[in-house]
């Protein structure tokens, strides 16, 4: 038993070391805001009928998570079931397809010249860059790392697989900003990126935004749409 605890306590240990975080390569996140993102109005000619855009359904799943203790992990738990229910609703879809940016245009910023309709469709498909052959799932290979000093709340890149979570801003998370954040750092996981840490008109930062408020109303009892 002596020598299950001690083994135990080195994963542990490892787990909660310090990776390195390479601002070159990877995509950190440092900062959020707390404005919602806009969407168009049903009366505006660009708006996109949500019943007009056929896609199936995801199943967000754990693969591998690594140092994460029994109340981190039921708290990581909890936000994949909100995030779970979040992106199969048509108010997700909706808010998605009819996505304004501050600049009152209806397209994502670094959208790699794809509609918001086609990012959508990308998104709900599945498919992670490196991950081509589960179609309908959000895999999830999370890793929870301490670094005290740091201001990243993430980070991750495109030959890993892992999404390093930083346990100084996690621990106080509501689920609302765990399930934005998972959201945020998965969008990547498809090949999305944003040209700095304040593009928050991107793909990752403003779909991350439309689900942490999204969540925040389902745990509060709110029926989505």
């Amino acid at each position: 038993m002596k020598k299950l605890i001690f083994s135990l306590s080195l994963v542990l240990c490892a787990s909660f070391s310090n990776p390195q975080e390479d601002p070159q390569n990877s995509y950190e996140h440092s900062h959020t805001h707390d404005i919602a993102p806009k969407t168009l109005k049903e009366s505006d000619a660009r708006y996109i009928r949500p019943y007009t855009v056929n896609t199936g359904r995801l199943a967000v799943k754990a693969m591998d998570i690594v140092g994460f203790d029994s109340e981190s992990m039921e708290k990581m738990e909890n936000a994949f079931a909100v995030l779970e229910k979040v992106v199969n609703s048509v108010e997700f879809k909706n808010k998605v397809l009819n996505f304004e940016n501050t600049q009152g245009k209806n397209k994502f910023a670094s959208n790699k010249g794809l509609t918001n309709e086609q990012i959508y469709k990308i998104f709900m498909d599945g498919r992670e860059t490196l991950q081509q052959n589960t179609p309908g799932e959000m895999n999830f290979f999370l890793k929870l790392y301490y670094k005290r000093y740091s201001k990243v709340i993430g980070w991750t890149n495109g030959s890993i697989n892992t999404i390093n979570i930083n346990w100084k801003f996690f621990k106080g998370f509501r689920l609302s900003d765990v399930a934005g954040n998972l959201a945020h750092e998965w969008t990547h996981k498809i090949g999305f990126d944003h040209a700095s840490a304040s593009e928050h008109d991107s793909a990752p930062y403003a779909i991350g935004y439309i689900v942490r408020e999204m969540s925040a109303r389902v745990l509060k009892g709110e029926e989505l749409l």
